[in-house]
């Protein structure tokens, strides 16, 4: 077993990318459906993004709200090529369709 350090790994495998390539991973708590149209924003940007978010504020809050929420999330990103997965109860991802996801019981 060949055992390298995250730096190591990182160095070595993103060391050619160029900045068109780079995917970026962001993670939001979730308080409000005011919030919608920054997250919108975040996933219509040039660059590909992973978005993680914790919605058990807004759901606790919420739940209509929460819903609505998801639901228009889906909505839209199907259009700019994203899937939305629901992480449990508290948490949704929305990933680039290019990114391969695995072990996600829906």
């Amino acid at each position: 077993m060949v055992r390298r350090t995250v730096r190591q790994v990182t160095q070595s495998k993103f060391k050619k990318t160029s900045p068109q390539e780079r995917l970026y991973i962001k993670t939001i708590s979730i308080h409000s459906i005011s919030q919608l149209e920054n997250l919108k924003e975040n996933l219509s940007g040039k660059e590909p993004i992973i978005l993680i978010a914790r919605i058990a504020p807004i759901v606790s809050r919420d739940p209509d709200a929460a819903s609505k929420l998801v639901n228009e999330l889906y909505s839209t990103n199907i259009k700019n090529s994203y899937s939305v997965f629901r992480l449990g109860e508290e948490r949704f991802m929305v990933v680039p369709n290019n990114v391969q996801v695995e072990g996600i019981l829906l």
